[in-house]
């Protein structure tokens, strides 16, 4: 009983040290049907203190990059999947506070493919101003596992999603008449258009 007790102890502190070393973290990710047969991914964040020396405000965590990679069995037999990633730059959250970006799968896409709401494999990666945030549970799927299947999966999603580039859309890209009025905590967004 003392192992069990000293474990949860070192599990819960490792959890603190977690939060209080990055910037900022997924604090859950929510799959949701929609009209027309799209998909919704709701990728909450949470921001916690920030980190760089030289921050407007370390109240404040900027410059967020927030990519979702998804994941679907093509063929079970030959372990062949189809990968799609989308990503979306948070101008800004304040510390404490949680805001949320959504991914949508279009509907035709889910139909054709017959994809289920959730896809079997997923993943949420924070970038904070190009550095790299550490990856806690609540931000991929049970069944991706571990940070070695997450270097996989991000390394032949990078190498393998080109086929469908641009599928997976985040909400500044999704038809307004489908996912009518978002919540108040969505996350202000960096809309970059091409330089002409």
């Amino acid at each position: 009983m003392k192992q069990f007790i000293l474990l949860a102890l070192s599990l819960c502190i490792a959890n603190l040290t977690f939060a209080q070393d990055s910037a900022a973290q997924v604090d859950n990710i929510k799959f949701k049907n929609l009209s027309d047969d799209w998909v919704e991914m709701e990728v909450q964040i949470k921001a916690n203190r920030n980190l760089s020396p030289d921050a407007k405000n370390e109240r404040f965590v900027d410059n967020i990059k927030v990519l979702g990679y998804f994941a679907y069995v093509r063929d079970r037999k030959a372990r062949t999947f189809d990968f799609y990633k989308a990503e979306v730059e948070v101008i800004s959250i304040e510390q404490g506070k949680t805001e949320n970006v959504y991914f949508y799968m279009p509907g035709i896409v889910v139909k054709r493919d017959r994809l289920p709401k959730e896809p079997p494999y997923y993943f949420v990666a924070l970038e904070i101003n190009g550095q790299v945030q550490p990856i806690d549970s609540r931000a991929y799927s049970k069944s991706t596992l571990n940070d070695d299947t997450i270097r996989s999966m991000k390394t032949k999603a990078d190498a393998e999603s080109e086929a469908n580039d641009f599928i997976l859309k985040p909400s500044y890209n999704a038809p307004l008449g489908l996912i009518g009025a978002r919540p108040a905590k969505m996350a202000p967004l960096i809309r970059r258009e091409p330089k002409q």
